[in-house]
């Protein structure tokens, strides 16, 4: 009686101190859906629902291992101009599930419904193979499709791109472990217009500047946060030059080193020629710019540029001079704020000849020049509005 008493509280104590072998499944998922201004259906193949173009890129890692995981991914648009008023799929695919022995990476290239092979972290070959649930129906909407074989890519409207990953221990009982979407509207690129300064080259008598820090102006609808903006600046010689367009590929005073064809700016529709590093805009000169907006697309970048404005700046002494302003700073305001400047440094105004010196402060900070011309341009971009002024 006292051994069998003793063999059960040696199995309980074995039972206590084994490990648990019914641990919680925890699977960690890192990365993002990569957005791009453009969207070719060159680059997706509907049959099987491959693509070349990077969608997303995830990494798995999960606490235990073995674990079967399951991908699926679905693009979908919504287009009230095209007649398409709900949700419609241009493309969803789902893959079988499948074990992995460690971590791995998760990119869209590597689904469609053919078969297709990955490795995880330790090297171990994984067979992935896929299944397309939904594709475009093209009885859906006979204008996307015209649009579509005109453009060859997808048409103007809000398009949805999720992943979802399921996994578990269980090959016939997977939950889902993460999701992830983003929405995004594509809309057809307007053209970069330049507005100031400038014009064509026979009108720089009617395009004269008196400043050597002009800003400059242009248009292109709203900035992408994905887009690069450039600017270039150069002069144009009568003697040497046969039209802006051999000017802009000559020399150029911005950017200063001839190495770079084009200046990258911050992505806004404005900006000022900085007061270093590059040539000086000198009196007498015509010069000319040019825009350039490059998107990023699924058939690598393309780039939007715009015309070419030319300009002159003015010889000073060859005009009435009494309202011409020279101080870099002044300037600025002046181009900024026109009517609030004319209101105070116009003929006959409170500030009239007046010049700045001393140091410059904003809310108590001493700033210089570069961090003024940041903030009006803000101003001049309405992400700043200015709710009065007062002069001490």
């Amino acid at each position: 009686m006292k051994l069998l008493k003793l063999n059960i509280i040696l199995l309980l104590l074995v039972l206590v101190n084994a490990p648990s072998r019914s641990q919680s499944l925890d699977i960690n998922v890192q990365g993002e859906i990569y957005e791009y201004a453009t969207y070719y259906v060159s680059s997706f193949d509907i049959a099987t629902g491959a693509t070349n173009v990077q969608i997303f890129n995830y990494s798995l890692e999960s606490n235990t291992y073995p674990v079967f995981i399951k991908i699926r991914f679905r693009a979908t648009i919504l287009s009230p101009g095209l007649g398409i008023n709900s949700e419609a799929t241009i493309v969803e695919i789902e893959t079988d599930p499948f074990l992995i022995q460690d971590g791995l990476y998760l990119d869209n290239r590597d689904l469609s419904s053919d078969a297709t092979f990955l490795n995880d972290n330790s090297g171990n070959q994984i067979e992935l193979q896929g299944r397309l649930i939904g594709v475009l129906d093209p009885a859906l909407s006979e204008s996307i499709m015209q649009t579509i074989l005109t453009s060859g890519k997808l048409s103007d409207g809000q398009y949805t791109f999720s992943v979802s990953i399921f996994g578990g221990t269980d090959e016939s009982n997977l939950s889902n472990v993460f999701n992830d979407s983003k929405t995004f509207v594509i809309q057809s690129q307007i053209p970069i217009s330049l507005e100031y300064p400038g014009g064509a080259l026979t009108d720089t008598t009617d395009n004269l500047l008196y400043t050597n820090f002009p800003i400059f102006q242009w248009s292109s609808g709203p900035p992408a946060a994905y887009a690069e903006t450039f600017i270039r600046v150069a002069k144009f010689d009568p003697d040497s030059h046969n039209g802006l367009e051999d000017a802009i590929e000559d020399q150029r005073v911005l950017p200063s080193n001839q190495n770079e064809q084009w200046e990258l700016i911050d992505n806004v529709n404005s900006y000022q020629y900085p007061f270093s590093g590059s040539y000086p805009l000198d009196a007498g000169n015509i010069y000319c710019w040019q825009i350039k907006i490059s998107l990023p697309t699924t058939s690598g970048n393309e780039d939007m540029i715009s015309p070419i404005f030319a300009f002159k700046i003015g010889q000073a002494g060859t005009i009435e001079t009494s309202n011409i302003v020279s101080n870099p700073l002044l300037m600025m305001i002046q181009q900024t704020l026109p009517d609030q400047f004319n209101n105070y440094f116009g003929s006959g105004r409170e500030l009239e000849g007046f010049l700045p010196s001393g140091q410059i402060e904003i809310n108590g900070i001493t700033v210089g020049p570069s961090v003024v011309n940041n903030l009006l341009q803000q101003i001049m971009n309405q992400d700043y509005q200015v709710q009065s002024v007062v002069v001490e």
